[in-house]
């Protein structure tokens, strides 16, 4: 042993394995571009042709595939394998539910205003939903941080 309690050396493997939790800076920066984008989506159909349909769709489809591949490789690069249900974890589950609200009602406020023909007012809510959303996936994820810290991660 190397002299350091036990108790100790649990707190130290939880904080090294808690960093695997947040993201890097350049993941938060796509993340932020993308939200905009997807936000956006009721927004941009009204400038986009009829039938460039299947090229929004083509494009969320690579997008999602994208996003499983990205997750699929840092867990294979670092042997991490985190819990992967957001009930996992019990400080960052309401935080969690409070964003699918905010994206869901600035999603349908977003298309309320462009089908009612305020498309310029929807140009100027989107960076607020985008923003909102934003900041609590960030939290979201710093909650799970927090948890597995702390050793209150449910299987």
């Amino acid at each position: 042993m190397n002299g350091t309690p036990e108790l100790d050396q649990v707190a130290a493997a939880r904080r090294q394995l808690a960093t695997h939790a947040q993201y890097p800076a350049a993941y938060w920066a796509a993340y932020g571009v993308v939200l905009v984008l997807l936000a956006g989506l009721p927004i941009w159909n009204t400038w986009l042709r009829p039938g460039s349909g299947p090229y929004i769709s083509s494009a969320l489809t690579v997008l999602a595939m994208g996003s499983a591949i990205y997750a699929s490789v840092r867990r294979r690069r670092t042997g991490v394998h985190l819990r992967k249900r957001i009930t996992a974890y019990p400080s960052a589950w309401p935080i969690w539910l409070v964003g699918i609200a905010i994206a869901l009602i600035g999603l349908f406020g977003l298309q309320a205003l462009v089908s009612s023909g305020q498309r310029e007012i929807a140009l100027l809510a989107l960076p607020v939903v985008a923003l909102a959303v934003f900041l609590i996936q960030f939290k979201t994820r710093s909650a799970m941080r927090r948890d597995i810290e702390e050793g209150r991660v449910r299987s």
